[in-house]
Formats: structure tokens, sequence, C-alpha cells
């Protein structure tokens, strides 16, 4: 086996969706908290309410094998849709709660707004797979990594972990190129467009305001 194939191997481990989106999100939140300039506390407080609201994601899925009886290894085995409705209903409940802590504690607005596009994407991940499998790794590994881009151009460097992934799922023979691709440009479309009308939105209020 060559040395870039076997490097492909170990990528999706290395760079998992969840695990990308998991950091993508405490940057995200030590980003809005040194724009506050607030105490250190309250950077513990709201890394351990997105860690608390991480574990809420796990609920579909402690359901789902309490009512079938499976194991973790089985019933995350395999590329199935009803994995990908799992998972998906899970990254759903923590978007949920995250931005209901953060608006509930008027922590900022950046978090919440990157939970409203985390949820946008899901759905239509959730939507598909039953009938096209469309890349969840893909998907789930651009939409922090683009809102943070898009917050503030110094994470650019952190899109290198989707564009790589794009082919690697080809390598690993686990999605077509359209698959891949496709997944790439409807999360890129509804993150840049979410983003541009929260702005957009801040604009207005801004200018009303003065």
């Amino acid at each position: 086996m060559n040395p870039i194939h076997r490097a492909m191997e170990y990528y999706p481990y290395v760079f998992h969706p969840i695990t990308v989106l998991g950091v993508g999100i405490i940057v995200l939140i030590h980003h809005e908290w040194r724009l506050q300039n607030a105490d250190t506390s309250a950077l513990w407080r709201r890394i351990a309410a997105f860690l608390g609201s991480g574990v809420c994601s796990l609920v579909p899925t402690a359901a789902y094998m309490l009512v079938t009886g499976t194991g973790p290894m089985e019933t995350m085995e395999g590329n199935a849709w009803q994995v990908d409705a799992l998972v998906a209903s899970g990254v759903l409940i923590s978007a949920g709660v995250t931005w209901y802590l953060w608006r509930r504690f008027e922590w900022g607005a950046l978090v919440p707004g990157a939970m409203q596009a985390l949820a946008a994407v899901t759905v239509p991940y959730m939507a598909l797979s039953p009938f096209w499998n469309v890349s969840g790794h893909v998907i789930i590994a651009l939409m922090p990594t683009l809102y943070l881009t898009l917050v503030a151009r110094k994470f650019w460097p952190s899109l290198a972990i989707p564009v790589v992934m794009v082919p690697n799922r080809i390598i690993l023979d686990a999605h077509t190129w359209a698959q891949t691709i496709g997944g790439f440009v409807i999360a890129a479309v509804i993150v840049v467009g979410l983003y541009r009308s929260r702005t957009a939105g801040s604009s207005r209020a801004e200018s009303a305001a003065a």
C-alpha cells in the first residue's frame, strides 16, 4: 500500500467530522470571547455549556439502542441512512441546546449563528440520505471551517480539512464524486447564504438605530 493511500485511510479518523465540528465551535467560542474582553471564567462556562450540549447529541442513538437492543458498534456500523439519521438528529439536538443557552445567557451572536448554519446543513443531509448518499463527512467538516473563515479570514487554512476530505471519500470508495462535491456545494451555499443574511440584518439594525 502506497503512503498516500495509507494517509487517506487515517485521514477521516484524525479529522473526523464530529471532531472538526467540536474543535471548530470551541475555536469560535474563544474568538467571540476575546472580542468581548470577558473574564476567563466566562470562557470556561461557555465551553462547558457547549460540551454539555454535545452530550445531548447521544440521546437519539442511546434511545435507538435501548429500543432495538443493539450495541454501539452494531448500531453505528456501515453507511446506511439509518446511521445518518441518528447522527443528524443528534447534531440537531445539540445545535438547538447550544443556540438556546447562548440566547438565554446573552453570550453573543456568533455561536447562535453557527448553530443555525449547522442545523440548516444537517436537514438536507438527513433528508437526502435515504435517496442519495451525500457525504456527511464533507458537509459536517465544511460547516465549521467555512463559518470560521467568514467570521475571520485568519481561519482560512482550516478549509484545507474539508477540501482534502472530498478526494478522501473517493479514494476510500465511500462516495462518488457527485456525492462529495454535492455535499460540499450544499454546505457552502447554505453557510454563506445564512451568514450573509445575518450580517446584512445586523447592518440594517445598526443603521436603523443610528
